[in-house]
């Protein structure tokens, strides 16, 4: 693969790496805002609250994941399209 493959990808990494930041964030806060909700109804209604392990922590897990779905398409559709383009252009 020539320098420009190379420097290619790791745009792509980059890429990739600022996708998952991004939807990691905001599916974080997202969830932070609806646990810090929950814990206010089950506070004002009298019964007992979750704490952080069992309500925030499994939707920070399934943030994680999925957030890193997108980093793995992202970065395997670049990679693929970018060794194909550095095949296609040697012939």
């Amino acid at each position: 693969m020539t320098r420009q493959a190379h420097l290619a990808i790791g745009l792509w990494a980059v890429l990739a790496c600022a996708v998952f930041s991004v939807t990691f964030d905001w599916q974080t806060r997202a969830a932070g805002h609806r646990f810090a909700g929950s814990q206010l109804q089950l506070y004002e209604a009298g019964l007992p609250v979750a704490t952080i392990n069992e309500g925030f922590r499994p939707v920070v897990r399934s943030a994680a994941l999925r957030s890193s779905a997108w980093l793995g398409l992202i970065l395997g559709t670049g990679v693929i399209a970018t060794v194909a383009a550095s095949r296609a252009s040697k012939n």
